[in-house]
């Protein structure tokens, strides 16, 4: 009876370890990225910001803009102020993982 306890537990404790079995993430980024690539990402995340910092402050005057981009739908009010908020946490997200890959 204690053997079989003993056996069990030791059993356990093998499929706990996290050292041994190797496990490879097949999405993880990689860890070097052209300069070029960064430079564009953060040029087209600079302007996705502008535009929607500068919907949330003047949406009467990017209106038209909107309407251009979002032609099958009327661009509503709301819909400039969700693009706005979206572009906000969409730039901090971006940010912060930049600085996580800058260490």
């Amino acid at each position: 009876m204690f053997q079989s306890f003993s056996r069990y537990r030791r059993c356990i404790d093998s499929n706990l370890s996290f050292h041994s079995i190797a496990i490879s993430n097949k999405l993880s980024f990689p860890r070097y990225t052209s300069p070029m690539d960064t430079l564009f990402f953060c040029v087209l995340v600079q302007i996705n910001l502008i535009f929607g910092v500068a919907g949330l402050l003047w949406p009467d005057k990017l209106k038209p803009f909107f309407g251009v981009l979002m032609f099958p739908w009327p661009a509503s009010y709301r819909a400039i102020r969700t693009h706005g908020i979206v572009a906000i946490i969409g730039y901090v997200l971006v940010l912060g993982k930049l600085l996580v890959i800058a260490q």
